[in-house]
């Protein structure tokens, strides 16, 4: 059986009808599949009682202002295979014999460490790290009372060594 010129072929055989559709169809699957990852994955960067937060800046920075008033700075240096770290600090008064270091990834917060340093020698604190496969850390440095603390950023790909301090604050005293 052949067709002849004046038998139009049924709509769902030709390909632009499809070709249209294509467009709104994978825009529909994509909106549902960014809604899935919307209400799925937990956002860390918003806090419940940002107004209270804000509040407590002030706060913190009495802790850093602190360890301004005690003379306190401190560098950090890490193992090439970014298993260990070593803290080297001043401090115009002597320091307790295990301080605490936090790693915090700016974004993920299951990422972060604390973990407990402990004075190997006059000035010196040590500890083991987990090796995490970032590019961008937030280093804190405290005592466990959490009277002073000193922070600092480490990139990793750029240098092993983090100064830990807030120059601003000593340059505002």
């Amino acid at each position: 059986m052949q067709k002849s010129a004046g038998t139009p072929t049924p709509w769902y055989k030709n390909r632009w009808p499809w070709l249209l559709m294509a467009g709104p169809a994978i825009a529909v699957v994509a909106g549902i599949v960014t809604f899935r990852l919307a209400v799925v994955t937990a956002d860390d960067l918003v806090v419940d009682d940002y107004y209270k937060r804000g509040k407590d800046i002030n706060l913190e920075l009495s802790r850093d202002k602190a360890a301004v008033a005690m003379g306190i700075s401190a560098q950090a240096m890490f193992s090439d295979d970014h298993h260990s770290v070593r803290i080297i600090t001043s401090s115009k008064q002597p320091l307790q014999d295990n301080l605490v270091l936090q790693l915090l990834h700016p974004t993920k917060q299951p990422e972060d460490q604390t973990v407990p340093l402990e004075r190997i020698a006059d000035n010196t604190y040590q500890a083991t790290i987990r090796s995490e496969a970032a590019d961008h850390w937030y280093v804190r440095l405290q005592d466990r009372a959490g009277k002073w603390r000193l922070q600092g950023e480490w990139r990793p790909a750029e240098s092993q060594a983090v100064q830990l301090g807030n120059p601003k604050l000593e340059a505002a005293e």
